[in-house]
């Protein structure tokens, strides 16, 4: 198939903090730790907001005061209640630089 064009799988997530998720998005991708890890689900904060993440066998592994960069989808907005697709976690993540250069991006 010369000159067809591959289409994604999936649809990108976008990048925002917590407080910015309005459920019009499909997928969302943001970078939180873990506050607290029950049955009913994982509360997760970005300092701008909190957010709950439906349990599941991925969200079993997290670990609370761990930080991740999290990809899920909404499944309601208030209560935020998110649906948990991947957890990365990130060692050595300094979240004031983070917020920094995601301000100074969205200037630009």
């Amino acid at each position: 198939m010369e000159g067809a064009e591959l289409k994604p799988k999936r649809v990108p997530a976008k990048e925002k903090f917590i407080s910015e998720i309005n459920g019009s998005e499909t997928r969302v991708c943001f970078i939180a730790s873990v506050i607290a890890n029950n049955e009913e689900g994982i509360i997760v904060s970005d300092a701008t907001a909190e957010a709950v993440l439906k349990p599941s066998r991925e969200s079993k592994k997290l670990k609370e005061a761990h930080i991740y960069r999290i990809i899920a989808r909404p499944v309601s907005v208030k209560p935020l209640l998110l649906e948990l697709e991947l957890a990365q976690e990130l060692k050595d993540f300094d979240s004031n630089l983070y917020k920094k250069v995601k301000e100074f991006w969205s200037k630009i």
